[in-house]
């Protein structure tokens, strides 16, 4: 510290100057980079939302289980073309999801949990026919039939919440790279500053005769 009072050699000011120059050019061009990666990302993620046309129901369809997810009422009756609507609109789907299991006499299972049960059903279909077991055999059928249309719904909603939950993630990712290219832009024009300062105003030692 005892060394801040003295003054720098021209020479070494030069090498200040030349590096606050460089420090604001290149905080200038990684913020550019990445305040333009932020905003095509963006842009690309919600376009591609909005491609899919998907519109959240108005309030007064929605029951009670749909009202309790967070979010879905302040985004009723609205098109989703956002990352945090995708994810509300994921965790409708979901509900949807779990209240089919149920309906379906399956409550808690998911897409992978029923691949077993449908093998079961497949098995006791073999045996029934095996026996020549009508009853047996219609009953299988019919189990088999359930939940095999179940699995294709779980796997349908599973798919599309995977979409939505990664558009949310990636629009969150493209908020913060948009952020941090604003931060680094404010850098940059602080080093911008601090050079022109020290350029037109500096510290350097008066020249030598």
């Amino acid at each position: 510290m005892q060394y801040l009072k003295y003054r720098l050699s021209a020479a070494m000011w030069a090498r200040v100057l030349l590096l606050w120059l460089i420090l604001a050019i290149g905080a200038l061009v990684v913020g550019g980079i990445a305040l333009w990666l932020g905003r095509f990302i963006q842009g690309n993620i919600r376009d591609e939302l909005v491609s899919q046309q998907i519109t959240f129901s108005p309030v007064d369809g929605l029951d009670d289980d749909e009202k309790a997810i967070p979010g879905i009422v302040e985004n009723a009756g609205q098109p989703l073309t956002s990352g945090n609507q995708a994810k509300v609109y994921s965790e409708y789907i979901g509900l949807h999801m779990r209240h089919a299991a149920e309906e379906a006499g399956y409550p808690g299972e998911v897409y992978a949990t029923l691949g077993g049960i449908q093998r079961q059903f497949r098995a006791d279909v073999a045996a029934a026919k095996e026996a020549s077991d009508e009853a047996a055999l219609e009953a299988a059928q019919a189990g088999l039939d359930a939940v095999t249309n179940l699995r294709n719904t779980m796997l349908t909603g599973s798919t599309l919440r995977g979409n939505l939950l990664s558009a949310f993630g990636w629009d969150n990712v493209a908020t913060g790279v948009t952020v941090t290219g604003v931060v680094i832009l404010v850098l940059a024009l602080i080093f911008f500053v601090l050079f022109f300062y020290e350029w037109r105003r500096g510290h350097l030692p008066p020249t030598e005769a």
